[in-house]
């Protein structure tokens, strides 16, 4: 139903909040090249925290585009590519749904 066409995971030196989760892809959805995003904040056993993003754009976006439009360096966005299988990256963000984390979709 959707157009993914970039998977990124976003880790920052500390444990991200569900509200600032929430604030920063509210930050990105504004952003002119995207069209949609859905994104799950999953844990790490370290307890620490990452976000995973599907994103849905208009054209081409980097990952240094990807950071600014979050308000964020560069450095965290550890994992930024295009999307090949659509399948395979909505299973992979959303294998831990039902297991109390965070997500969202978001759309314009």
């Amino acid at each position: 139903m959707f157009s993914w066409n970039i998977l990124a995971t976003i880790r920052l030196h500390y444990k991200i909040s569900e509200t600032s989760a929430d604030r920063m892809t509210t930050a990105l959805i504004k952003y002119k090249k995207v069209n949609g995003l859905f994104y799950s904040l999953e844990y790490d056993r370290s307890g620490g925290n990452h976000i995973h993003l599907l994103l849905d754009t208009e054209s081409s976006m980097s990952s240094s585009e990807l950071a600014s439009g979050i308000g964020k360096y560069e450095k965290s966005v550890t994992y930024f590519e295009n999307v090949k299988s659509k399948k395979a990256v909505s299973n992979y963000c959303t294998k831990h749904l039902g297991k109390g984390i965070m997500y969202d979709l978001k759309i314009k």
